[in-house]
């Protein structure tokens, strides 16, 4: 099994973290000569392919000040000069929205990449021990919203606490950072492990995962 989660699924929840500026996040490609033409947008200048850009990653653009961007889903990386993006889509699987169009556009793509990988698999991890336990195949997981949801909690508690650092107690990245650690800890308390033993498309057994608890230090 594999956990979806992407930059895309941060933004709705804290788009500050791509737009914002300060942030721990990595910079793979950034260019002052975009264009948007319907759902494509495209640099003469880019080289998307060799700096590793993917769907789900976020585009961002700006007219003057980076901190005040325009945040959109990258859809499908078409070659090393363009992208497919759209607004936003509250269904993953919806059909593009397009960006108003424009040139001379100024642009950045910032990635947590790393940070998602890094959570997803400390809970991949700890769902492969309880099913070893429980008589579950890992391979035989199947992927849910709820998993990717946990996981998204994680990496913004990751986040926050990093951007926080050397901070006062009551700095609101310190804020940000322990809301969102309670939010995954109660999260992964409401994932269930089910097992349907028979094949009839109902699960005979289940495990909560709300016996053990997330702490970060």
């Amino acid at each position: 099994m594999t956990n979806d989660c992407k930059d895309r699924d941060l933004l709705p929840i804290e788009p500050c973290i791509f737009t914002g500026g300060g942030f721990e996040s990595q910079q793979l490609a950034a260019g002052l000569d975009g264009v948007m033409s319907g759902t494509l947008f495209s640099s003469g200048s880019a080289d998307f392919s060799a700096a590793g850009v993917q769907p789900g990653m976020v585009l961002c653009i700006y007219s003057s000040v980076p901190a005040e961007a325009r945040a959109y889903e990258i859809l499908s990386a078409n070659s090393g000069t363009s992208l497919t993006v759209s607004i936003l889509r509250s269904d993953r699987d919806g059909p593009a929205v397009a960006p108003p169009t424009g040139s001379s556009l100024k642009y950045y793509i910032n990635t947590f990449a790393p940070q998602i990988s890094a959570a997803q698999s400390t809970l991949l991890e700890k769902l492969r021990r309880i099913s070893e336990a429980s008589g579950v195949a890992a391979a035989s997981f199947v992927d849910s919203a709820q998993l990717l949801q946990a996981v998204a909690l994680a990496v913004l508690s990751d986040i926050f606490t990093a951007r926080a650092s050397n901070a006062f107690a009551d700095d609101a990245n310190w804020v940000k950072a322990e809301f969102y650690r309670r939010q995954h800890v109660s999260a992964v308390s409401a994932l269930r492990l089910a097992k349907d033993i028979d094949g009839d498309g109902f699960a005979e057994q289940t495990r909560t995962l709300g016996n053990v608890s997330l702490r970060r230090i």
